[in-house]
């Protein structure tokens, strides 16, 4: 699947996922697995996808941005919506006492549900706790490395377009404009220009987007904590 369709198809699967649980048919679990076979391909489609693009990318914040957002995209979706479902399962077989007694197949049906949950819950929230050590990779690394990371990327020969483009018409610019060109106002002001800040305004902008991100899954985490501890009193 190509990263340009991979939200989408994943989306799909989720609510495919969701639709055949609701309808209670194609639901049997794999052969080798509790879990029914689309819950199954989904955990891991997720796994795979995600943990891909934590070990493709490095701690830095030079790191093609495009990959992160694809990343927290997998994880503010997909995921998202499948731990809603996850929720709305363990609902539907955590006990009422306004029910009456569950018959045998019931009983079957709710345990193999439960058992489901929890290797499922088990599979998210490891592959969560990946992102998160990985998150707090970047804020290990000294803001002067971080810096000189993203000045070199914003150098780097090639760019015809995006920010590279513009940092470099910039900078060629102002290097070689003179009073007489823009005016004294304009001048000044862009003589006041420093790469150094922008890099450091581009750094600041990026770890705050990846604290907000990793508060985002330590939130999807504890829901997955909360539904394991409830499962334990199906």
């Amino acid at each position: 699947i190509s990263d340009s369709n991979l939200i989408d198809w994943l989306n799909f699967i989720v609510f495919l996922n969701a639709w055949n649980l609701s309808s209670h048919e194609l639901v049997h679990p794999d052969r080798n697995e509790r879990r029914p076979i689309i819950w199954n391909i989904l955990d891991s489609l997720l796994e795979k996808y995600i943990s891909e693009k934590v070990r493709s990318m490095e701690p830095q914040l030079c790191s093609p941005w495009s990959d992160i957002q694809l990343l927290m995209q997998l994880v503010t979706e997909p995921l998202a919506w499948h731990g809603l479902v996850i929720q709305s399962c363990l609902r539907s077989c955590l006990p009422s006492s306004k029910k009456k007694k569950k018959s045998g197949s019931s009983y079957q049906s709710s345990s193999n549900m439960a058992h489901a949950i929890t290797d499922s819950v088990q599979q998210l929230s490891l592959v969560l706790e990946d992102v998160m050590k990985w998150i707090s990779e970047w804020n290990k690394r000294p803001e002067d490395e971080n810096s000189e990371g993203i000045l070199s990327l914003l150098r780097k020969d090639g760019h015809t377009e995006g920010p590279g483009r513009v940092f470099h018409i910039l900078e060629t610019f102002i290097s070689s404009m003179s009073n007489a060109d823009v005016g004294d106002r304009i001048y000044h002001s862009l003589k006041s220009w420093s790469p150094a800040d922008v890099a450091r305004k581009m750094m600041t902008g990026k770890l705050k987007v990846l604290m907000e991100f990793s508060t985002i899954c330590e939130s999807k985490l504890k829901l997955l904590q909360s539904l394991k501890q409830q499962i334990a009193h199906v």
